[in-house]
């Protein structure tokens, strides 16, 4: 027993210390608490004079809403929509496992923050933002676990009911190897994960707790108030443990004991402080009203880079000496107040605004008579009107309430309200644009630059929301990567990749196919792979990934993890944007045509210049994608041979062919003709010489000449 109590002392120890630092950290935050409520209950238009405040000058007394519209006004503008994961290669280099593992985290994140309602979360927390002045969110790790008997099949089939099938506490796993949940499965061997979870928790804006600090790097610890039913804390830390923590019963008055009975049994719970300590690595789990122990602890549950749970939280105006914010209705608090004043005011003044006059007794019956509801266009019959005409009718019988000061007190009050609200304005720097108001005389350049300058403290608040989400999706991919097993992973994102196991067997199975297939050899059924197997040799294998996920530095190093505006977009510029870069897109691809074919290598630089105008698009990455795809199938193509002279026309050959015949037959024909004419003129010749010898022949024998006597 003596051994035990230097144990006991220092687990007494231990609570106490954090008992101490859980007081000291509720002291500093009383004051923001107790301004947090006043905000809370003026939104709602409670009574302020219940609990702080200035007393109201009468319970029902008439109100303007002003932080209401101010709120409703800045949530929309700053988130309009659940942001998209937009996981990628940090470099976007030529790197096949990185863009298989970011394409895989994109998918799980995507899943994960539409299945457990991220945006509902968010909307908490710009509520809470925007009121007193802080939102938070939790990330939990929660795997589900599955008792497996020694004599049943520890590999039950995907799908299969299980009776056993549990669900573990608030957090599982002690970092990088899950050694704390190994080490729980080695304890209960009849366990076995068979689905993983990452949920964000909002934490509502008094139950987030850390050291007092100036700037979010001094947090040494920070923790939350979570409460928790019988039933919870014994599922949680056990019956003993549940025994010790006092339930405490909140009553809001549900109007009849049976009602108001059911209501204490439902929230009979007890208050449990969940602690992470960045010095130690460690986590607490503890309750004020137990000083016993701690009611858990654990080395470093989630194993995360930051160590902490959460994200830095979203504060409304901080300084730097404090990270408590201060909300923003308490730089207007005075103006709001001025203004529920003259709306009380002028709802009294509104009240005395009424026809009210005074008469003499004796004319009771006919005044009634004329002001009787009813008696419109009617003529009422008086028996002693000529007493009334004497005495000036109705106007000498009535003598009536001036109100004539009462309307110019009632206009005093609306110009002074005007000048206050647009005081509040110019404090918030809600512009007439955002509220949606314009003047019709204004041109479209004085809008434009209206709404540029009057939203530059909207934006601020804008991306200050961006980078809150941004950094709890990173926590939810931390855990992903490090927690999540490759079946979960197969299940969730639905990538068809190899194990390095079964790329191994195709690869020495194939030859052997091969073989086969050369010497005509019959291929028995189920030993030829499927051609889609056969596809996915060329990708990394589900190791190289998951290797790639679970080592910190290197998937710091290789993978970037963003997310897409919170705000919604302008659906005409987005419009007018991508018809731009559709127009500039087609001009570009028409220079490529002509260039990337005669010189390749200029087919990376017109796939960059594509790719900087995709990636100004949610759809960039599947973009990028086709744009490597198609250049570089261009730039494998071989040169082009340089244009030859252009071939020649076959009509016109046909043409010159029929004239060249044409001249060849005219040719010939004169020819003709030539030899024709020589052969008759030597024809002629020969037929005059005999001509001539006849006539010599005759004359040698008769030389008297003819016609001599």
């Amino acid at each position: 027993m003596a051994s035990n109590e230097p144990d006991n002392q220092e687990a007494v120890n231990l609570v106490t210390k954090w008992i101490d630092e859980i007081n000291l950290a509720e002291r500093e935050l009383q004051p923001w608490w107790k301004a947090g409520d006043i905000i809370i209950r003026r939104f709602k238009n409670e009574n302020r004079g219940r609990a702080g405040g200035r007393p109201s000058i009468a319970d029902n007394r008439r109100r303007f809403a002003v932080l209401w519209s101010n709120v409703q006004t800045l949530q929309p503008a700053i988130y309009a929509k659940q942001p998209v994961p937009m996981v990628d290669r940090r470099y976007r280099d030529e790197d096949p496992v990185g863009k298989v593992a970011s394409d895989v985290l994109e998918r799980a994140l995507g899943f994960s923050l539409d299945q457990y309602d991220f945006d509902g979360r968010v909307k908490l927390c710009v509520l809470d933002y925007l009121l007193p002045g802080r939102g938070q969110v939790w990330v939990r790790y929660i795997p589900h676990m599955r008792q497996v008997n020694a004599e049943q099949d520890p590999e039950l089939g995907e799908g299969e009911e299980d009776a056993d099938t549990t669900e573990t506490g608030e957090i599982e796993g002690s970092g990088p190897d899950d050694s704390a949940m190994h080490e729980g499965m080695e304890s209960g061997p009849s366990e076995e994960v068979v689905y993983e979870e990452v949920q964000c928790d909002h934490v509502a804006w008094k139950d987030w707790l850390t050291n007092p600090s100036r700037e979010w790097s001094e947090v040494r610890w920070v923790g939350r108030r979570v409460y928790m039913t019988k039933a919870e804390l014994t599922e949680r830390f056990g019956a003993e443990k549940a025994k010790q923590v006092p339930l405490t019963t909140t009553v809001t008055g549900a109007g009849n004991d049976q009602a108001e009975e059911a209501q204490r049994q439902a929230n009979h719970t007890g208050e449990v402080y969940e602690i992470w300590d960045k010095p130690s690595k460690k986590a607490y789990w503890l309750c004020k009203g137990y000083t016993g122990g701690v009611l858990d602890e654990r080395e470093d549950p989630l194993g995360l880079k930051g160590f902490f749970p959460c994200p830095a939280p979203l504060n409304a105006t901080t300084a730097n000496d404090s990270t408590i914010p201060v909300a923003d209705y308490v730089m207007y608090q005075d103006q709001a107040e001025e203004l529920d004043d003259l709306t009380a005011r002028i709802g009294k003044l509104q009240e005395a605004l009424r026809m009210v006059g005074v008469y003499a007794g004796e004319a009771n019956r006919e005044l009634q008579l004329v002001f009787s509801p009813g008696n419109e266009n009617k003529l009422i019959p008086i028996d002693t009107y000529d007493i009334w005409k004497e005495k000036g009718g109705v106007k000498g019988l009535i003598d009536w309430v001036p109100i004539d000061m009462v309307i110019e007190v009632l206009r005093g009050c609306f110009e002074t309200r005007a000048q206050i609200l647009n005081d509040i304005y110019q404090i918030t720097g809600l512009s007439d644009i955002i509220r949606g108001e314009s003047n019709p005389n204004e041109t479209a350049t004085a809008q434009r630059l209206k709404g540029q300058w009057g939203s530059l403290r909207v934006r601020d608040r804008q991306r200050d929301l961006q980078r809150f989400c941004r950094d709890a999706i990173r926590l939810k991919a931390e855990v992903i990567a490090e927690h999540f097993s490759v079946e979960t992973l197969k299940v969730m994102t639905n990538v068809k990749l190899l194990t390095a196991v079964e790329k191994q067997q195709i690869e020495q199975i194939m030859p052997m196919i091969e073989q086969a297939k050369a010497a005509g050899m019959p291929i028995p059924p189920g030993i030829e792979p499927a051609p889609e197997m056969l596809e996915l040799m060329q990708e990394p294998t589900w190791d190289e990934v998951m290797a790639l996920l679970k080592n910190d530095a290197l998937r710091s190093f290789r993978i970037d993890v963003e997310t897409d505006s919170t705000v919604e977009p302008d659906e005409n510029a987005a419009k007018l944007a991508f018809t731009e870069f559709t127009t500039a897109t087609v001009g570009l691809l028409t220079a490529a045509a002509g260039i990337v074919p005669t010189a390749p290598y200029t087919a990376p630089l017109f796939a960059e210049i594509l790719k900087q105008g995709a990636r100004t698009f949610n759809v960039s990455r599947s973009m990028e994608d086709v744009i490597d795809k198609v250049f570089e199938t261009a730039g494998e193509q071989p040169p082009a041979q340089p244009p030859g002279p252009p071939p020649p026309d076959e009509s016109a050959i046909q043409v010159e062919q029929m004239k060249s015949q044409t001249a060849q037959m005219q040719a010939q024909i004169e020819q003709q003709r030539t030899q024709m004419e020589g052969q008759l003129g030597a024809a002629e010749l020969q037929l005059k010489g005999q001509e001539l010898q006849v006539k010599a022949a005759a004359l040698a024998r008769d030389p008297t000449p003819q016609g001599s006597a």
